[in-house]
């Protein structure tokens, strides 16, 4: 793990010029920047940069949209599989597990050997499992074992995306490209339930995983021939793919081709290494304000269909429709936030020229994002109590949408800034939090309501929500000293500073 003391735009040494270095696409054209500029950060073009986003934000949407599709068919699969409800419901709470833990597994092993080999091992898992899926005679016990390895390989979209992002954007742009690339991981949950009843109910259920076996395979061959390795200890800046053809000559491992003192390499991953960055503490608290804003929108999202249905007189149908409006709301979200977190770091940087923002300065915009999610769930749990209009109940979820994503595009962009040895391994932990209190939730919130009631169920949902405005103000006043002093003791255990980050 490394800590950056200030913003990458802050590095100012010119570094000496190097000699080109022989690749695939012939000689490194050298990094050296103009005289007295910071190197550049990226030397890729604008057209590469945003295929890579599309790319990795595609590559994101099929753990959400696996995890979505399966949904509606649930009874299908009690009798096809000759199990009981809880033991196909259960199905889904071991691939949700897995996507919650394997992320650790991908990112870590990401940041320290390439991300396109990761990204081409793990859709590959997912591919086969989805065909064995697809083409086997229904066994329960299979079913388990290639939900497994579908959730496993599935896991690696999201932290792999955040790594590659904090590779190819500079800080001045990346909450902004991290909103495009979370695009994905979001519309998952929301077309995944309409693709899955509609392809089940026309093809039959063999087919939801035959659509994704075909569509993903169809990702998996842009990806081999489209994306290069953007690891920034392996390829730096990009100069190696500077002159490049959007379309590259596949290989399984691009050689490093850059100085290991100016882009140091991270550690091979260890479970003692992944411990380790627990002992940040501004890692736990943006992880965990993340994940109790992501448990109160769970918990709202799996009592929605309940309450719509037995309040409202809504059809599955109806319900399905419904979950559009949350859904919308989590991708405006997300692009608002990034534009605006990045709006305001630009319009800092000019007027202090002399004081670069630290990643710290993003932090105060979640702020409204808390209070517009403990919003949203305080007014959700007291309209559905009255049975207001059903109109108001999908604003309260709209707004709580809104609200969670809106922090979690701050908090992904804070630890990209703060850690850019190992960003996806940073933003794999946050998920690590994040799924199993979603999946507490989830489990909870039921008998909760029976006994509160759901107007103060909610309302305790949010008043925890709350503490998370108290642990964020004390996280702003201590996280840039913190974070220094990390630096410092990690600069004399390796005997040198972190690599350069340019513009």
């Amino acid at each position: 793990m490394s800590a950056s003391s200030s913003d990458p735009n802050s590095t100012t040494p010119t570094p000496h010029p190097e000699k080109a270095i022989p690749s695939p696409h012939g000689n490194v054209p050298s990094t050296k920047p103009p005289a007295g500029g910071p190197p550049t950060y990226s030397v890729l073009s604008p057209h590469r940069r945003r295929m890579i986003l599309g790319i990795v934000a595609v590559a994101g949407f099929f753990g959400p949209l696996a995890a979505g599709v399966y949904l509606p068919s649930l009874p299908t699969f009690g009798k096809v599989f000759h199990g009981s409800t809880t033991a196909i419901n259960a199905t889904v709470s071991v691939f949700m597990a897995v996507l919650a833990i394997a992320p650790l597994f991908w990112a870590s092993h990401a940041d320290h050997a390439g991300r396109k080999p990761l990204y081409q091992v793990s859709l590959a898992i997912y591919i086969a499992s989805n065909i064995l899926l697809a083409t086997l005679p229904p066994n329960l016990g299979a079913l388990y074992v290639l939900r497994i390895l579908q959730g496993f390989g599935a896991a690696s979209g999201l932290s792999l995306g955040a790594g590659t992002v904090a590779d190819v954007v500079p800080p001045k742009g990346r909450a902004r490209a991290m909103s495009v690339v979370l695009l994905g991981p979001q519309l998952g949950p929301v077309l995944g339930p309409l693709l899955g009843g509609a392809i089940a109910g026309g093809a039959g259920w063999r087919w939801i995983f035959g659509f994704l076996a075909i569509t993903c395979s169809t990702l998996y061959v842009v990806l081999t021939f489209c994306l290069p390795e953007t690891l920034r200890s392996i390829v730096g800046n990009g100069a190696v793919y500077a002159d490049a053809p959007l379309i590259l000559r596949p290989r399984w491992r691009q050689p490093c081709v850059v100085d290991p003192a100016k882009y140091p390499k991270a550690p091979p991953p260890t479970l003692l290494g992944i411990i380790k960055l627990l002992r940040y503490p501004p890692v736990v608290i943006v992880s965990l304000n993340a994940a109790i804003l992501f448990a109160s929108y769970y918990a709202m999202n799996v009592t929605f269909p309940h309450f719509l249905e037995d309040y409202y007189g809504f059809s599955t149908t109806g319900v399905g429709v419904s979950y559009l409006a949350p859904g919308l709301s989590l991708v405006a979200g997300s692009m608002t936030s990034g534009r605006l977190s990045d709006f305001h770091r630009s319009r800092y940087t000019k007027n202090n020229k002399d004081c670069p923002p630290d990643p710290e300065h993003r932090l105060h915009l979640q702020f409204p994002g808390i209070l517009l999610s403990l919003s949203g769930i305080i007014m959700y749990g007291w309209f559905v109590r009255y049975r207001i209009h059903v109109a108001t109940v999908i604003v309260a979820s709209s707004l709580t949408a809104f609200g969670m994503t809106w922090v979690f595009i701050t908090t992904t962009s804070y630890l990209t800034e703060s850690f850019k040895k190992t960003p996806a391994t940073l933003v794999a932990l946050a998920s690590l939090f994040r799924n199993p209190a979603a999946a507490v939730a989830a489990a909870v919130v039921a008998p909760l309501t029976e006994k509160m009631g759901i107007g103060w169920c909610f309302t305790g949902l949010a008043l925890v929500e709350l503490g998370c405005i108290a642990s964020l103000t004390w996280l702003m006043a201590n996280a840039k000293s913190m974070r220094k002093e990390l630096e410092e003791r990690e600069e004399a255990e390796n005997g040198r500073p972190n690599g350069p980050v340019g513009k």
